[in-house]
């Protein structure tokens, strides 16, 4: 990979992670309403908008992208994995997140993710990171503990196990994005992607879940920006960014979202950061300069 390609693509995901991170508020404006339309119907919603709002760039730019009927069959089959994948992972963060109670902590454990990705990658693809990113990625946990959290890591709970799985199955997300990359149409991609994860999100919604009219009514803008933003721009983002990068290198940026998400909560709530928060920004950009400094990847 040349240093052009290299850098365009870390240059994807960051905005993947800038678009997560301050996206946060708008998702808590939902959170407010979860006894009208709880988290897999905002979910199965949000993402249902994300595929629609993919089809016209998806007839603009892939108009003469391979539709070859193995491309499109290829394509359909890693988007509907990634989509059940994306799916089981946001389900398992969110009851994590409702048992543990401590959104700080919550979103230290989901980004373990990017831990899981080199381990995974290194174990079942003999794919072995670095020198760079093996210094990188204890700056990054670190880092990320020191923006999650005013006071310790408390006790181990079932909420806790539940958001460590659904860290393994992040990580599974961006190794299928990596494995899949060359062969599908990413556009077409995402949209499969967003398809399947709304429908199953939708049918959990009617079943074991709540979702009313009024629900829908009261969190309209934040389905549409989440749908849009969070899940159309900043999922496709990351996967035209995988195409040509590492996928640990990749994890550690999208893992940036937890930085981006503070700056936003400094900037809505108008404070200062705490002294923890500067260093655990500065441990972040540390990890990320490391990543960059990554020689040539072997695949």
């Amino acid at each position: 990979m040349n240093e052009k390609k290299k850098f365009s693509s870390s240059y994807l995901c960051l905005i993947s992670a800038i678009v997560w991170g301050t996206a946060f508020p708008i998702q808590e404006i939902a959170s407010h309403h979860a006894d009208k339309l709880d988290a897999f119907g905002f979910n199965g919603l949000r993402m249902l908008v994300a595929s629609l709002a993919i089809i016209p760039v998806m007839l603009i730019f892939e108009r003469h992208a391979d539709h070859s009927r193995k491309r499109i069959i290829d394509t359909v089959k890693w988007g509907a994995l990634a989509g059940v994948v994306l799916f089981t992972a946001s389900s398992f963060q969110q009851f994590g997140i409702e048992l543990t109670g401590e959104s700080g902590k919550a979103g230290f454990i989901t980004s373990l993710y990017l831990i899981f990705v080199a381990i995974i990658t290194f174990v079942f693809f003999k794919e072995k990171p670095s020198i760079f990113m093996l210094i990188a990625l204890p700056f990054a946990v670190l880092g990320l503990y020191f923006l999650s959290f005013s006071d310790g890591f408390g006790a181990v709970s079932i909420g806790d196990l539940l958001l460590l799985i659904c860290a393994v199955f992040f990580a599974l997300h961006i190794i299928i994005f990596d494995k899949s990359g060359k062969r599908v149409n990413p556009l077409l991609f995402s949209c499969v992607q967003f398809f399947v994860t709304g429908v199953l999100g939708i049918i959990g919604g009617f079943t074991v879940g709540t979702v009313t009219a009024e629900g829908i009514s009261l969190t309209l803008f934040p389905i549409i920006y989440c749908g849009v933003f969070s899940a159309g721009v900043a999922y496709t983002c990351q996967m035209l960014g995988q195409r040509n990068g590492n996928p640990t290198v990749c994890a550690l940026f999208c893992s940036l979202e937890a930085l981006f998400a503070v700056i936003a909560e400094c900037i809505i709530e108008q404070h200062l950061p705490t002294v923890k928060i500067i260093i655990g920004c500065t441990l972040m950009l540390i990890a990320v300069v490391l990543s960059q400094l990554q020689p040539k990847s072997t695949q």
